[in-house]
């Protein structure tokens, strides 16, 4: 049920906040595509477009006159030729250098960004005859995660100098790298800090190696401005721009499950090498903590196990593991990295390719850290049993296994599982784990847990950086708000922007009844406040205050509310959540669940 409330009666209370509208509100067209549908897409590198000027790099004498851009947040400059750029969204340093004669590249956010329709999302191109060259990818988001959806743009102008604009909510779950380049195999420099602004440079070659999980630059302008040593001169700059943002979480979100999906090799080093996870066995649950494990080398005595490419073995340990699906007598050892009380070979799309999917429906329980590994081209799985004060104790380890790749070469990774017959603890411990990424089938990683059959998707997290929690014998789902569009509001226009609910339960068992409420307010509790004292706990509160609501009354356990911006509401952030009802003792003894927060930024763009 949609319910419109006009925002006329509430302007008067929202202050107006000072700040640089950064973005080119003029977009141009979505850029052309040969090969398909233009301006959308994952891992397209468009056709080559004039820039309508020439655009100076690498000293006075090399200008650039052509732009090919990629999906990927990257920008190859060339003089009509195609740039021969790679469509890769996990770039390394030798990508943003480029090699001998490579193209120069310009890359606000060079990750793997994908467009969806359901988003109206698609990259953008603004060329005027003498510039800027202005490129926007508008109603972005990274591959394979929902949320954020963001806005950045790079605007290329004629003397040299750029600038690169982020929407407020721009983020990444791995490593981003945002630079400018002269390509052609340039010497390496020093990642800088972008954020901080102040850095200069006496060579066309300026970038940051965003931290794993981290982006800093949301909200912020990054100028470059060409420098007489030949270089850059880097500065920042605030920019506010309208945009939705998730904050907190709702209840009650459990999952049987829980994993970190890596889609790309390349990105996993950097995360597993030399890390370990610990999986604290408390009866009918898992207790996870990042860290606390060690490798224990192989000794004289560990068995070679006859795993070859793709495939896996039994074995029967000495006593059996005990599990919240109770003791497993057998252990079955699949090649690529998962540990599970029954076959998993038969796991989709393919057990070679690490599948967040695959995983939530594998037909066995299973411990992973699932990737195409092959013993065929090198390395083995040893397995032995050692009897320590903690109990008796199976190490399943791969050592030296050959990560697959095309062609086959030296790309050894060293991985321990370790899980304790005595107690039914299981720990991972990465050693080394090898980042070639070129493998036509895939070179993702998938860490986690799963027990037999479907289960919920929690979602992928880093596990590096997520508290230590404790695992659920539930599957339920937390009741969620989403927003859209974009609360854009200028001196002739607004928005009505739809406020979603989903998963709401029903307010009495059967009755096929669902009711509730969304509530706005211009504070939030930053963390939230649990909802314990009231029956509600493992509830949190995000809003400050009601200071106004609009209630739901659906027969889903979808609905919707409408919030109509008129013209003229100043910069301001309006925070959101959902509120549903149901019978007392069912859920909790209040018999409410709330959603997570919505942070709304109202904008003119």
């Amino acid at each position: 049920m949609i319910r419109p409330i006009p925002l006329v009666s509430v302007v008067s209370l929202l202050a107006s906040l000072a700040s640089a509208q950064c973005f080119n509100t003029t977009l141009g067209s979505l850029v052309p595509n040969s090969a398909g549908a233009p301006g959308v897409g994952d891992d397209v590198v468009f056709d080559v477009v004039p820039m309508n000027f020439a655009f100076p790099i690498n000293g006075s004498t090399a200008t650039f006159t052509h732009a090919q851009v990629s999906t990927n947040g990257v920008i190859y400059l060339t003089n009509g030729t195609p740039s021969g750029g790679t469509n890769s969204g996990y770039p390394s340093l030798a990508d943003v250098q480029g090699i001998a004669g490579a193209a120069p590249r310009i890359a606000p956010m060079w990750i793997d960004l994908d467009f969806l329709a359901a988003n109206n999302g698609g990259v953008y191109i603004n060329n005027p005859v003498g510039g800027p060259l202005t490129v926007t990818w508008q109603n972005a988001q990274e591959w394979d995660e929902p949320w954020p959806v963001y806005t950045i743009q790079a605007q290329l102008f004629s003397n040299g100098n750029v600038v690169f604009v982020y929407g407020g909510n721009a983020g990444t779950t791995l490593n981003a790298v945002t630079a400018v380049s002269a390509g052609n195999g340039i010497t390496a420099t020093a990642s800088v800090d972008l954020s901080a602004g102040g850095n200069a440079g006496t060579t066309d070659f300026m970038y940051e190696q965003q931290p794993f999980g981290v982006f800093d630059l949301g909200g912020r302008s990054v100028t470059f401005t060409r420098n007489a040593g030949g270089g850059y001169t880097q500065t920042t700059g605030t920019c506010v721009n309208a945009f939705h943002q998730k904050y907190g979480n709702g209840c009650y979100d459990s999952s049987d499950s829980f994993y970190q999906f890596f889609p790309d090799a390349s990105t996993a080093p950097a995360a597993l090498n030399g890390q370990s996870m610990v999986m604290t066995f408390l009866g009918t649950e898992y207790l996870v903590q990042w860290g606390g494990a060690a490798y224990v080398p192989p000794t004289a005595g560990a068995v070679a196990l006859p795993i070859t490419d793709d495939s896996e073995t039994s074995v029967l340990p000495s006593l059996p593991l005990p599990t919240p699906s109770g003791p497993q007598t057998a252990l079955f050892i699949h090649g690529n990295g998962m540990i599970s009380a029954a076959s998993n070979n038969a796991i989709l799309p393919q057990n070679y390719a690490p599948d967040p999917t695959g995983f939530l429906n594998a037909p066995a329980t299973a411990f992973f850290s699932w990737h195409d590994y092959n013993t065929s081209e090198g390395g083995q799985i040893l397995y032995e049993e050692v009897t320590t004060t903690a109990g008796t104790i199976a190490y399943i380890t791969w050592d030296n296994v050959e990560n697959y790749s095309v062609p086959a070469g030296p790309n050894p990774s060293t991985l321990q599982f370790q899980l304790n017959l005595t107690t039914g603890t299981v720990s991972i411990v990465w050693v080394t784990i090898d980042g070639n990424n070129t493998s036509a089938f895939g070179s993702g990683h998938l860490i986690g847990y799963s027990t037999a059959g479907p289960s919920s998707d929690p979602g992928s997290i880093n596990l590096a950086t997520t508290p230590p929690f404790v695992t659920s014998s539930l599957n339920s789902t937390a009741i969620e708000l989403e927003a859209a569009p974009a609360p854009v509001s200028t001196a002739s226009s607004g928005t009505a922007v739809t406020y979603t609910t989903t998963e709401m339960p029903e307010f009495v068992s059967g009755s096929g009844l669902f009711v509730g409420l969304t509530a706005f307010s211009l504070g939030q509790i930053p963390g939230g406040f649990d909802l314990g004292v009231l029956g509600a706990p493992g509830c949190s509160a995000y809003v400050q205050s009601l200071d106004f609501t609009l209630t739901m009354v659906g027969t889903t356990s979808t609905n919707t509310v409408l919030l109509s911006l008129p013209a003229g509401v100043p910069q301001v952030k309006i925070f959101a959540q959902s509120v549903a009802l149901t019978q007392p003792g069912v859920l909790n003894a209040f018999g409410l669940t709330v959603s997570n927060g919505i942070l709304s930024q109202v904008a003119a763009f």
